[in-house]
């Protein structure tokens, strides 16, 4: 019986100082005219209070998603690269991944921006043959 007496208290007692309080009577002051009434149960009007600021969230978050929506959007289309440009990197990362030093890497670089099939070529060619292919390509 005490805890139910409890919670009723609590039902009961509004804080006065809450922002949504301020708010519905600040609206019933500057309403001028429009009357913004509060009606005399207390649970409803911290009930409404409470929709009202749940809507402005749930607007606020809507805006939010819809500008993370368009920067994704964004970001997609600058990150979208050429095909050219992905078969480089990934034939730069293949020769890094054989073993090539700097300098073997520069010279297949600039043998690729020449004969660009050669990229091609090097994943054609099976992996245990990959690396005698860019050293014949270097010394042809």
């Amino acid at each position: 019986m005490e805890t139910s007496r409890r919670s009723l208290d609590s039902w009961n007692s509004v804080d006065w100082t809450s922002s949504s309080y301020k708010r519905r009577k600040k609206d019933k002051d500057n309403s001028k005219g429009n009357d913004v009434s509060m009606s005399s149960d207390l649970f409803m009007d911290m009930v409404g209070g409470l929709r009202c600021d749940l809507s402005k969230a749930s607007q606020y978050f809507g805006k939010m998603a819809e500008a993370m929506d368009r920067e994704a959007k964004v970001q997609e289309e600058a990150t979208q690269k050429d095909p050219m440009q992905i078969i480089q990197e990934k034939s730069i990362a293949e020769l890094t991944r054989l073993g090539f030093t700097g300098s073997e890497l520069l010279k297949a670089a600039g043998v690729f921006v020449k004969v660009p099939n050669k990229m091609a070529m090097l994943f054609a060619v099976p992996e245990t043959l990959r690396r005698e292919f860019i050293q014949n390509m270097l010394a042809g």
